[in-house]
């Protein structure tokens, strides 16, 4: 436990300093391992490799491919171009409750959690320059809409962390679909108050957007971008793809959820090349259609490389952490914390969040390995578990060494100290209070 405690903080308070993830994520993991008696070659060659090569071998094509879809779109305008037209339809007085919306809609519609921020970044950055506001306002809009409400608490998500819950407790996805709904606009109430209070608290600091951090997306004068349809097209492109290789549809097979993002990514991308070429042309730099295109291509390709090197970095660590006998403590502290399934699951939920760091893993290792006792127990509503489950998997998870976290401020810019707290008040705040609350009624027999 001490080592887990000294690794954790060796993370944040490097992280925080803006060292380089990978770096923190070695250095962390050397921590545990040696403290928890596993050798410094066996740390790395018995768990942190193996862990990384899965990774590697299920998701690095996703993640180069999402990347370059980003940067193709935001190097011809089309991000530019739609970021315009989503500020003059919502106005800048409403534009944080709507871009909220939007992620919330891309995460119900089903693009995987881990690449979102290729996909909505592109159209945050421009709406971010325009209204001059700081980066890390939309990296926490986009947490709001990724793991607010659609995410967990919406009944029918395809995110992980709702779906491992149902399949592993023997419901479905839409299970007490009622409260699920009013989870989810409680949620998305509290979350359009914090970011207006956070606008205004960064507006008084003199905050404001920043060039050149993160993935570049160019700024582009409206006349100068690719018509509303040209730019729309890759994006409609991507959404309607996804769920047809994801469900299949007559001859098309259905798909694993990572090969269908992938092939997605890339149909897109080809697509956003042909219908808008001649709006890569960079006169500034000298650069002709096809010269800039190829840039274009090459730049997003290695864009993603970071971040997915970021990533299984720390999932790697994860698992590390996953392996020693202080994971296996908090489970049975978990087990033997209170007679009571729900508010077990509440519990459970927080205690091994904050060893996975990710909802959606947090999800699947509570219910497998509290699902059977809990579905055992006389009178239980696995409807209630999985809602509870699904939304306290939220909550902890949100640590500050999350291998997300890390992608997103590698890919945005951002600094942990401008968006951690931030999230966790947006995120993990509401997601435990919410799992309390619907605990509590489930123990009242209210199930609906």
């Amino acid at each position: 436990m001490i080592g887990i405690v000294l690794a954790i903080a060796a993370l944040v308070v490097l992280a925080w300093n803006r060292w380089n993830a990978v770096v923190c994520a070695l250095i962390a993991t050397l921590i545990v391992g040696v403290f928890n008696g596993f050798g410094i070659w066996g740390t790395f060659v018995d768990y942190w490799l193996p862990a990384a090569g899965n990774w590697v071998s299920t998701f690095i094509l996703m993640f180069l491919s999402a990347a370059l879809y980003a940067k193709v779109l935001g190097d011809c305008g089309a991000a530019n171009r739609i970021a315009y037209w989503i500020v003059d339809k919502a106005g800048k007085k409403f534009i944080y409750p709507v871009l909220i919306l939007i992620c919330m809609l891309l995460t119900y519609g089903g693009i995987n959690a881990l690449v979102i921020v290729f996909v909505f970044w592109p159209l945050a950055v421009p709406i971010a320059r325009q209204l001059d506001k700081p980066r890390y306002l939309f990296l926490t809009i986009m947490y709001m809409g990724l793991l607010g409400g659609a995410n967990m608490a919406m009944p029918g998500s395809p995110q992980t962390g709702n779906v491992a819950a149902a399949q592993i407790l023997g419901t479905t996805g839409t299970a007490e679909p009622v409260l699920g709904i009013v989870a989810t606009v409680l949620w998305f109430a509290f979350d359009v108050w914090f970011i207006y209070f956070l606008d205004r608290w960064a507006t008084k600091k003199g905050h404001r957007f920043e060039e050149g951090v993160g993935i570049t997306m160019p700024g582009r004068p409206e006349d100068q971008c690719p018509s509303m349809a040209r730019s729309l097209i890759p994006l409609i492109v991507l959404l309607v793809l996804f769920v047809v290789f994801g469900n299949g549809l007559g001859p098309i097979a259905k798909m694993s959820a990572t090969v269908a993002v992938t092939s997605a990514n890339v149909i897109a991308t080809l697509v956003c090349l042909a219908i808008n070429f001649k709006f890569f042309a960079n006169p500034d730099e000298g650069l002709s259609v096809g010269a800039a295109m190829k840039k274009s291509v090459f730049d997003g390709v290695m864009a993603g490389l970071n971040p997915a090197v970021t990533m299984f970095s720390m999932v790697a660590f994860a698992a590390v952490l996953s392996a020693t006998p202080a994971f296996g403590y908090l489970v049975d502290l978990a087990m033997n914390s209170i007679d009571n399934p729900y508010f077990q699951a509440v519990i459970a939920t927080q205690l091994l969040g904050v060893i996975v760091g990710s909802a959606g893993a947090t999800s699947t290792a509570v219910c497998n390995t509290f699902g059977a006792e809990w579905l055992a127990h006389p009178g239980v509503n696995a409807d209630a578990l999985t809602r509870i489950v699904s939304i306290g998997a939220a909550g902890l998870s949100t640590v500050p060494y999350s291998g997300g976290l890390f992608v997103n401020l590698e890919v945005t810019g951002c600094k942990m100290k401008h968006i951690w707290p931030q999230q966790f008040i947006a995120c993990a705040v509401p997601a435990v209070v919410l799992a309390i609350v619907l605990a509590a009624l489930a123990c009242a027999g209210i199930v609906f």
